[in-house]
C-alpha cells in the first residue's frame, strides 16, 4: 500500500474503524428552498409547522437529493476547479490542499440525504398534513485536535516532524449513521387575530437503521511511529497507545437481495434491520401581517381573505428538530465495547488491509486484547437534534430577505449523527412558477464561510449551499448539490365571481 493511500487514514488514526463508508454519507439543509413559500413538503425539513396555510391545496413530491462533503482543516487552492480537474484527468497535485491552522479543533464530514416520496394535503384553510419519506447517511469526525489531524501529512510524506511525538489528552469522535424514515406530519393555524398569526405542527417519524458504526475515544494519549516492514521492506504506520480509552460499536447491514421485495421492504420498514426507533419535530411559527388591502378580494358581494398571497410582512419560526434516537439491539448485527488500556499498538497497515468493517473490527478487539466478555449487543445511536430560528422579511411583493440560525444540541462525545451549527443570510426572489436564493452561510460552527444559489422553475429546482466548491471560488472547504421535482402542486385559487344571468326581455 503507498504512502498516498495513508493520508486519509492517519488524519483520522484509530477512527478508520469505519473509513469504508466516509466516501459514500452528508448532512443536508438545502438553504435555497427550505424557506421558500412555494417549498411545499421540502418546508417540512426545517419546520413542521409551515404546511399549514401553505400556498399549496395539495403537494406531491417525487423525490429530492443532495449529496456533499466538508470540513474546517483543509482548504481546495488549486488554478482549476474540481470539475475541470476530474474533466480533464490531470493529476492531483499535494500543493492544491492548503491548511487551515488556527489551533481549533478540527471536523469533516460527507454524505447524503435522499427525500422520496411525499404528499402533502390542505384538508381546511386550518388544518394539513403530511406524508414523508426519506433516507440519511452521513459520516461525521468531531473534535480532532490540529496537531492529531497534521499526522495526513506524515503518511503523505510531506513532514516526517510529527512523528514519535506523544498528544496528550486526545478526545475525538466519528459516527457513521444510515438508516430510513416515515414520517406523519400535521400542522394547524391556532390564532388569526389582527396583525396576529400563529400556526404549530408537528412530525411524527418512524426510524430504520440501515447501519451505524461509532468510534469515541476520551482522554486518550498517542504517538505515531514509522517503521520497516522486514518481509517486503515497505514503510508501516504504527499508533502506539500510551493510554487509550475507547468507546465503540458496529451495526451490521444485514443481508439482503436487492432483488427479492421482501428483503428491501424489510430492511426499509425495520423487520429486518439492525435497529429501530422514534424522532419528533416540533415547531411553530409567527407571522405579522399588514392590515394591507391588496390582501383581500370581493367575490359575490363578499370580502375575502386572498389565498394566493404571501399576507405577512415579516415571519418567525421556531422548531426544535430531530429529536430521538435509534435503538441497535439486534444480536445478531450489533457489537459494542467501552474498554480502557495502556500500553497498546495499531498498526495501521495491517489495520487498512482488513477488507470488510468486521475484520477491522476484529484487528482492534486483538491488537487491544479485548475479550467476549466486554462485548454488548445494543447501543443508541442520536438524531442530529437542532434548534432551528429563522426570520423571512418581505421587502416587496416578490423580494424577501431571510436569515436561519441552526444550533446543533448534541454533545461532542454523543454517539450519533450531529448538526453542526450555522447561520445564513439569504436573499430570494419569489414567485409562483419561478424562484431564485443566494444564501450566504458561516458554516460548520460557524467557522467556514460558503455562498450558494438555488433556481426553481415551476415543479423542479436545483442548486447548491456551496456553490464555490464545484466553481473553485474562494478557496473551499468543501462542496454540495441538491435538486428536487415534485408532482401536481396544485395552488390555492380564490373563489371565482359567479356569473349572473340577465333575464331575456
Amino acid at each position: 500500500m503507498n504512502r498516498k493511500i495513508y493520508a486519509l487514514k492517519f488524519a483520522l488514526g484509530l477512527s478508520l474503524l469505519v473509513s469504508p463508508f466516509l466516501s459514500q454519507s452528508a448532512q443536508a439543509q438545502q438553504l435555497g428552498i427550505a424557506n421558500s413559500n412555494y417549498a411545499g413538503t421540502n418546508s417540512l425539513y426545517t419546520n413542521p409547522s409551515a404546511i399549514a396555510d401553505s400556498r399549496h391545496k395539495f403537494f406531491l413530491s417525487l423525490f429530492s437529493a443532495e449529496f456533499g462533503a466538508t470540513n474546517n482543516y483543509l482548504r481546495y487552492d488549486a488554478p482549476m476547479s474540481l470539475f475541470k480537474l476530474a474533466r480533464t484527468g490531470e493529476e492531483f497535485k499535494s500543493e492544491y490542499i492548503q491548511e487551515n491552522l488556527n489551533g481549533k479543533q478540527k471536523l469533516v464530514m460527507a454524505g447524503a440525504d435522499f427525500r422520496g416520496p411525499a404528499l402533502m394535503v390542505q384538508l381546511s384553510p386550518l388544518h394539513s398534513i403530511a406524508v414523508t419519506t426519506r433516507v440519511r447517511a452521513a459520516a461525521q469526525a468531531n473534535n480532532l485536535s490540529e496537531e492529531v489531524a497534521r499526522l495526513y501529512k506524515v503518511a503523505d510524506g510531506e513532514d516526517d516532524s510529527y512523528l514519535y511525538k506523544r498528544y496528550t489528552g486526545n478526545n475525538m469522535n466519528l459516527n457513521v449513521n444510515a438508516f430510513s424514515e416515515f414520517g406523519l406530519s400535521y400542522a394547524r393555524v391556532v390564532l388569526d387575530q389582527g396583525p396576529h398569526f400563529v400556526k404549530a405542527g408537528i412530525t411524527v417519524k418512524r426510524l430504520n437503521g440501515g447501519s451505524s458504526a461509532y468510534l469515541n475515544l476520551e482522554d486518550t494519549d498517542l504517538q505515531a511511529e514509522e517503521r520497516t516492514n522486514d518481509v517486503t521492506g515497505d514503510a508501516e504506520y504504527v499508533v502506539k497507545l500510551d493510554k487509550v480509552h475507547a468507546r465503540y460499536g458496529y451495526a451490521a447491514m444485514p443481508d439482503f437481495d436487492a432483488a427479492e421485495s421482501g428483503d428491501l421492504l424489510g430492511l426499509l420498514f425495520g423487520s429486518k434491520s439492525a435497529g429501530n426507533g422514534w424522532g419528533t419535530d416540533l415547531g411553530f411559527t409567527y407571522e405579522y401581517r399588514t392590515n394591507n388591502p391588496d390582501y383581500q378580494v370581493t367575490r359575490n358581494g363578499q370580502v375575502l381573505t386572498d389565498v394566493e398571497q404571501n399576507k405577512y410582512k415579516y415571519r418567525v419560526a421556531v422548531s426544535l428538530m430531530d429529536v430521538g434516537s435509534i435503538n441497535y439491539n439486534n444480536p445478531d448485527l450489533v457489537w459494542a465495547y467501552d474498554v480502557k488500556r495502556t500500553n497498546k499498538e495499531v498498526n495501521l497497515t495491517e489495520f487498512g488491509d482488513a477488507e470488510t468493517t468486521e475484520e477491522m473490527l476484529d484487528y482492534l478487539n486483538e491488537q487491544l486484547d479485548v475479550s467476549e466478555n466486554e462485548k454488548t449487543t445494543s447501543f443508541r445511536a442520536a438524531l442530529p437534534t437542532a434548534l432551528h430560528i429563522n426570520v423571512d422579511y418581505r421587502l416587496t411583493r416578490n423580494l424577501y430577505a431571510n436569515a436561519t440560525l441552526i444550533q446543533g444540541v448534541r454533545g461532542k462525545n454523543a454517539t450519533g449523527m450531529r448538526q453542526n451549527s450555522l447561520f445564513a443570510i439569504t436573499p430570494r426572489a419569489e414567485f409562483r412558477k419561478f424562484e431564485v436564493a443566494m444564501p450566504v452561510a458561516l458554516q460548520n460552527n460557524y467557522s467556514v464561510l460558503t455562498v450558494g444559489a438555488m433556481v426553481r422553475f415551476m415543479n423542479f429546482y436545483i442548486g447548491s449551499d456551496n456553490i464555490g466548491g464545484a466553481f473553485n471560488l474562494g478557496k473551499p472547504y468543501g462542496a454540495n448539490a441538491y435538486v428536487g421535482v415534485s408532482l401536481l402542486p396544485l395552488l390555492n385559487r380564490n373563489p371565482k365571481e359567479k356569473k349572473v344571468s340577465t333575464p331575456v326581455q
